[in-house]
């Protein structure tokens, strides 16, 4: 995949070399009309923070009790780390196409194939698991809905969607947030309203000892398992660098973006999740539940208001695939319009529509592979994402670190504390891979998401590195009036 920096002059025998001189071809062909606010928007959707306190945060505060607080509390900071190397790298280079462009333009074509392939796998894979378990919320409400069916259903309405226009999509996915954020508020105040102990309970981590029904010391393990589930719950806030060539004033406002998105989720999660713990009436009956935060709701708030939570989870878990739709399209678009794959399919999925100045067939594209991958095992699907996103992450950071070493544009956007952030995010992604490692349940998850990564430097190297014309790497810069200045170019060999 060729996004990283610019390539120009290079041999057919080895792959180009990185040149800050590449020109680009993205130009207007999406439609610039987001502000920072509209980006938030949508990205905040894809991450839907109320699907993650119910689903990921209810699963964490089963198995590490109130060691969530701590584990998510350490796991915002981590995330704000990692959002400040994505915010400089895309300030640096902002283009659609996300990890993929933002690695690729830093790091070379190579580590932009392998997070080209963990893209292209895990997002319309997560489209499938998010619409798999629509049913699960909206059958509180419509008894005997078909998982599979709905699934299916689902992910047809939320493709059709995002071929509308994006401004269109900024508005639908935003009415669809505020239901979601309404329905955290809600639970932060139940939980907060009848406080049953004091936050200084939290401060030692407990969980619940299966043996014998009480509490127990969580150890060191269990606490960072409790970040790495924290991690993984405010995942998405990078997604703002998908939609960087459709922001205005792109430059500055996809770092805010990120920023903005970033700080939301960690303060919509956590804050509920702490209130939760601390508004229990009995920690061990709360730990002990099948469905923590659901039975924590029913039990402050009554049926009839937790069947009206539960519906807006759904529209929530819609509203995240209907997001994630719109950055998996952008994904295979910024591909294709790099000319990463054989012209036959570039040329297509590289398109965007006339009318609606939306990459329609790449979106299409992505929905038809989502809607392949609902017939695939759910346990296979939870494996073969389940530890992509270290992966992704391992890639951003290292990254944030070498990008300091070309010098940046004008007006774009520096990290505080440099190299901080981004080398103890590697730290804490080298200590999640450690933990995976010694845990033989995780061993499948990394052994596919090493497989895809493999794939990734197997592509580079029997397709791309064969072609060099094709690794047209493409830069962004912005014009005195805040929108990107582009000029096309089309470099010998290409192949197109």
């Amino acid at each position: 995949m060729s996004s990283p920096n610019p390539a120009s002059g290079a041999s057919a025998a080895a792959p180009p070399a990185l040149d800050a001189a590449a020109t680009t071809t993205h130009g207007g062909q999406l439609s610039r009309s987001l502000g920072v606010g509209g980006n938030v928007l949508i990205t905040l959707s894809g991450i839907s923070p109320a699907s993650s306190v119910f689903i990921l945060g209810g699963a964490a505060l089963a198995g590490y009790g109130t060691g969530v607080f701590w584990g998510f509390a350490l796991a915002g900071v981590i995330s704000i780390l990692i959002a400040f190397c994505y915010a400089e790298l895309a300030s640096r280079h902002p283009i659609a196409g996300g990890d993929y462009s933002l690695v690729s333009r830093v790091l070379g074509p190579a580590a932009g194939a392998a997070v080209f392939f963990i893209g292209l796998v895990s997002l319309p894979l997560i489209i499938a698991i998010f619409a798999l378990g629509v049913a699960d919320y909206l059958g509180v409400a419509i008894a005997g809905l078909d998982p599979l069916a709905t699934a299916l259903i689902v992910i047809v309405l939320a493709t059709a969607t995002a071929c509308f226009n994006i401004r269109t999509n900024a508005w639908v996915t935003g009415v669809f947030l505020m239901i979601e954020l309404a329905a955290l508020a809600l639970l932060a105040v139940l939980g907060l309203v009848h406080v049953e102990r004091p936050i200084t309970e939290l401060f030692d981590p407990q969980a619940l000892d299966a043996a014998t029904g009480g509490l127990a010391p969580l150890g060191i393990a269990g606490l960072v398992l409790a970040v790495t589930q924290g991690i993984f719950s405010y995942n998405g806030y990078g997604g703002a660098v998908y939609f960087a060539e459709e922001t205005r004033n792109a430059k500055r406002a996809i770092a805010r973006a990120v920023l903005w998105s970033a700080v939301i989720t960690v303060i919509a999660e956590l804050v509920p999740l702490t209130a939760v713990l601390l508004g229990a009436e009995s920690l061990e009956e709360l730990f002990g539940a099948g469905l923590p935060v659901e039975s924590f709701l029913a039990a402050r708030a009554g049926d009839t208001l937790t069947v009206v939570v539960l519906i807006a989870i759904a529209l929530a878990i819609i509203n995240a695939i209907i997001a994630i739709a719109l950055q998996s399209g952008r994904l295979l678009f910024a591909a294709a319009r790099d000319q990463a794959m054989p012209a036959a399919l570039a040329r297509p999925l590289g398109r965007v529509s006339p009318r609606t100045s939306m990459p329609v067939v790449a979106t299409i594209a992505m929905g038809v592979i989502a809607l392949a991958a609902c017939f695939v095992p759910f346990d296979v699907l939870l494996n073969a994402t389940g530890s992509t996103l270290a992966f992704s992450y391992g890639f951003i950071a290292l990254a944030a670190f070498v990008v300091r070493r070309t010098p940046a544009s004008p007006g774009a956007y520096r990290m505080p504390f440099w190299p901080a952030p981004p080398v103890l995010a590697l730290i804490a992604i080298a200590t999640i891979f450690v933990i995976g490692i010694l845990d033989p349940a995780q061993w499948l998850s990394l052994a596919i998401a090493f497989g895809i990564v493999a794939a990734g430097f197997l592509y580079f190297v029997l397709y791309l590195r064969q072609r060099p014309g094709v690794l047209h790497l493409l830069a962004a810069s912005d014009d005195p009036d805040g929108v990107d200045d582009t000029t096309a170019s089309t470099p010998e060999g290409r192949d197109a």
